[in-house]
C-alpha cells in the first residue's frame, strides 16, 4: 500500500477500570491513592468494508489536565470522560479519512467544545488522543504494520504541511531515527511524598510488597541513574528535599543524571529562578545543580506562554525549560519556543500526531541553527501496562529519546489490576516483564528496559485488552475509589 488509508470509525466501546496504587502518588496538589483507568476500543471500517478493532487506555488524571481549585476531582475525572466521548462521536461522524486526517480536522473543534462545556483545550485533546491512538492501532492490526513502520510510512496520512506550512513533506519521518530504539533508559520519579531511605519507612508501616520502595532501593535493585524530582513551590522546602534526595543519589558513587518537574507550582518564573541561584549556591547541591538536564514547566500553564520569558531569570537559571501542561494546542511548542522555552514533553496523552510533528519542528529548528538546541523529553502520566504504557514506549523509541520517566512501576504494583490472562499474555512480550515471587510487573535491568518486542502489528501490543471486565461509564461514579480503597 503506497496511499493513505481511508478510514471510518463505525463502532467505539469504553469501560472504566479502578486502579489503587501501593503509595501515594502526590504531584502538584494532589495526592493519589486510586484513580480511574479509561479503555477505549474502536472498530474502523475502510473504503472497501474491512474492520479492524484497536485499543486505547489512559488515566483520568484529574488534577492534571485541569488544576483549577473549584474543580473537584470527581468533576474533573467526569470532564475527561466527556471528552473521550464527545471525541467518539465527532470520529463517527466524520466519515472516510486518514488517521491523521481525522485528528488534523477533528482536534480544532473538539478544543472549543471542550472549552465550551467548562473544561480546557488539554483536556479535549486527550479525548481526542484516545479515539487517535485506537485507530492508529487498528490500522497497523489490518495492515499488520508496527507503529513504526505506520509513522514512517504512508498508511496513516501524515500531512506535514497542513498543519505547520513551513515544514516540508515527509519532515516527520525524515527527523526520526533510522530505527527504534531496541533500550529505554529509566528516568524514576521522586514524588513529593516518596520515602528516600530506609531511614523514612522507620516512622511508617513500609509495603513490604515485594518491590522497591524508596529511592535509595531502586537505585540499588534497579540501577536507576536517571532522576526526574518533583518541586512543590515552596522554595525552602524544595531545597531541603533536594538536599536529602541528593545525599541518597550521590551515595551510588555513579554519575546521575536530573531533571526537575515544577508542575506549575512556582508563581513566576522569577520565584523559580530564585530556586536555582538558592541551589548553585549551596556546597551540597553544587553537583545537583551540574547533573540537571532540564526543567520541566515551573510556573502556571497559562503565563508560561503570555509573554517572553525574563531574560536576567533565565540566566540565572542555566537550564533548558520545557513546557508541559501549557502544550495544550498544536502550535503551544512553537509558541513557547518564541517565548524562550527549548523543550516540550512528549505524552501520548495529549497527542501522537503532535508530538512528531513537534519533533520535527525542533529538528528543522535545529538545523537552521546548526546545534541541537530544541527537544522533547519523554514524560509519564503514570502509564500503567499493557495498552497504555506500551504504546507510549513504542511512540518514545521510534522518536528515539533515549531516557523515559517511568513512574507507574513505582505506584502501582505490577499487572495486578489486570485479569489472570492479560498478565500471562504480557508475559509473551520478550524481555519487557518478568514474574516476580507470582507478581507480572515491568522487568527494569540496570536501570533500562527492553523494548525491542514492541515492534509488532499495531501500537506497541500483541494482545487486546479485556473489555467485558470493564465498567460502562454510565455505571461508573468517582465514589467507587473510594469504596474500593475502604474495602
Amino acid at each position: 500500500m503506497d496511499d493513505p488509508l481511508a478510514i471510518r470509525v463505525v463502532d467505539a466501546r469504553l469501560g472504566i477500570l479502578n486502579v489503587i496504587a501501593r503509595m501515594p502518588f502526590r504531584f502538584g496538589s494532589v495526592s493519589i491513592d486510586a484513580i480511574a483507568q479509561a479503555i477505549l476500543e474502536v472498530t474502523i471500517e475502510t473504503r472497501d468494508g474491512q474492520r479492524a478493532h484497536g485499543h486505547a487506555a489512559d488515566f483520568l488524571s484529574y488534577k492534571w489536565f485541569d488544576k483549577r481549585p473549584e474543580k473537584e476531582p470527581a468533576e474533573g475525572t467526569l470532564d475527561l470522560i466527556r471528552a473521550i466521548e464527545a471525541a467518539i462521536e465527532a470520529y463517527r461522524g466524520a466519515g472516510l479519512a486518514s488517521a491523521f486526517g481525522h485528528w488534523r480536522d477533528l482536534h480544532p473543534i473538539l478544543e472549543k467544545a471542550s472549552v465550551a462545556r467548562g473544561h480546557n483545550r488539554l483536556g479535549g485533546n486527550f479525548g481526542v488522543s484516545m479515539v487517535e491512538r485506537a485507530t492508529i492501532d487498528a490500522i497497523g492490526r489490518a495492515a499488520g504494520q508496527s507503529f513504526d513502520t505506520l509513522i514512517r510510512g504512508p498508511l496513516l496520512g501524515v500531512e506535514e504541511t497542513s498543519v505547520f506550512a513551513d515544514l516540508p513533506a515527509g519532515s516527520v519521518a525524515a527527523a526520526l531515527p533510522a530505527e527504534p530504539l531496541k533500550k529505554l533508559t529509566v528516568r524514576h520519579t521522586v514524588g513529593l511524598a516518596d520515602p528516600l531511605s530506609r531511614i523514612d519507612l522507620a516512622d511508617a508501616a513500609p509495603i513490604a510488597d515485594g518491590f522497591p520502595e524508596t529511592l535509595e532501593e531502586y537505585m540499588l535493585d534497579d540501577r536507576v541513574r536517571f532522576l526526574k524530582i518533583k518541586v512543590s513551590g515552596d522554595g525552602d522546602a524544595d531545597l531541603d528535599r533536594l538536599g536529602a534526595i541528593w545525599t541518597v543519589a550521590d551515595s551510588c558513587n555513579e554519575p546521575v543524571s536530573v531533571t526537575l518537574d515544577g508542575n506549575e507550582q512556582y508563581a513566576s518564573i522569577g520565584k523559580f529562578a530564585d530556586l536555582m541561584e538558592a541551589i548553585q549556591v549551596r556546597p551540597d547541591l553544587q553537583r545537583l545543580y551540574d547533573s540537571i538536564l532540564f526543567i520541566e514547566q515551573p510556573v502556571e500553564r497559562t503565563a508560561s506562554l503570555e509573554a517572553p520569558l525574563d531574560a536576567k531569570a533565565l540566566d540565572a537559571i542555566g537550564k533548558p525549560l520545557l513546557i508541559d501542561e501549557a502544550d495544550g494546542w498544536t502550535t503551544a511548542f512553537s509558541e513557547a519556543i518564541a517565548c524562550g522555552y527549548h523543550g516540550v514533553s512528549h505524552k501520548n496523552c495529549k497527542g501522537v500526531f503532535r508530538s512528531f510533528l513537534n519533533n520535527a519542528i525542533a529538528a528543522q529548528r535545529n538545523a537552521a541553527i546548526g546545534e541541537k538546541r530544541y527537544f522533547l523529553s519523554a514524560e509519564d502520566l503514570s502509564n500503567l501496562p499493557v495498552v497504555s504504557l506500551q504504546s507510549d514506549l513504542a511512540a518514545v523509541a521510534s522518536l528515539g529519546i533515549t531516557h523515559v520517566e517511568r513512574n507507574g512501576h513505582h505506584y502501582f504494583r505490577g499487572l495486578d489490576h489486570l485479569s489472570e490472562t492479560e498478565k500471562q499474555s504480557a508475559l509473551l512480550q520478550d524481555g519487557l516483564y518478568r514474574n516476580k515471587d507470582g507478581c507480572v510487573a515491568l522487568d527494569i535491568r540496570n536501570g533500562e528496559i527492553n523494548v525491542s518486542a514492541l515492534d509488532n502489528p499495531g501500537f506497541g501490543f500483541a494482545s487486546p485488552p479485556d473489555m467485558d471486565r470493564l465498567i460502562p461509564p454510565g455505571e461508573w461514579n468517582f465514589g467507587m475509589l473510594k469504596r474500593k480503597l475502604d474495602a
